[in-house]
């Protein structure tokens, strides 16, 4: 019984671009002491380099190497976070957008530039965008709705929903 030989097919410089293109990169592997610098990090990031490597027992330029790494891999980036309730957030709304006549990606591009808009996912499932919209109260939050959102093209519903009471807000886990 013979056995059929498989086909190769000869890879090309466009393939190869295009594997690039849709591999992603690997995830960062984190050691305990980058776990440590992470979390001193999270209680004060404007801690000096000087005073994380006391709090974590090591010296300091293994704390400015490793920071390094960790910045450099993108595993870590140490920003300034808004509080949005002590910024006078007091309305905040997970709102599902329904997208007619225009990609979803584009009418989230859009959405992105709004100043109140502080997250946009394309989805799939009910909504092709999931935006979080935030505003100092209900008549804001109203006009961002029906006279911003509505009205960008491509826009065709919206399903707001309101918080009414935040249970939980970790600022400390802000998207790379």
């Amino acid at each position: 019984m013979a056995t059929k030989k498989p086909t190769t097919k000869k890879k090309t410089a466009g393939d190869e671009t295009a594997s690039a293109r849709q591999a992603s990169p690997p995830p960062a592997v984190l050691e305990p002491i980058d776990e440590k610098i992470i979390a001193a990090l999270r209680q004060s990031g404007r801690i000096a380099n000087r005073d994380l490597a006391r709090l974590i027992d090591v010296n300091e330029a293994t704390v400015r190497t490793r920071l390094r790494k960790l910045e450099s891999t993108n595993a870590v980036r140490v920003v300034a976070m808004r509080d949005l309730t002590a910024m006078g957030f007091n309305a905040i709304a997970a709102v599902g957008v329904q997208v007619k006549g225009r990609s979803a990606a584009d009418v989230g591009a859009e959405l992105a530039k709004i100043d109140n808009v502080i997250t946009v996912n394309v989805t799939i499932g009910m909504y092709d965008l999931e935006a979080q919209v935030v505003a100092d109260n209900i008549e804001e939050l109203d006009r961002l709705l029906t006279d911003v959102i509505a009205h960008i093209e491509g826009v065709e519903r919206l399903f707001p929903g309101l918080s009414m009471k935040i249970l939980k807000y970790n600022p400390e886990w802000a998207p790379l």
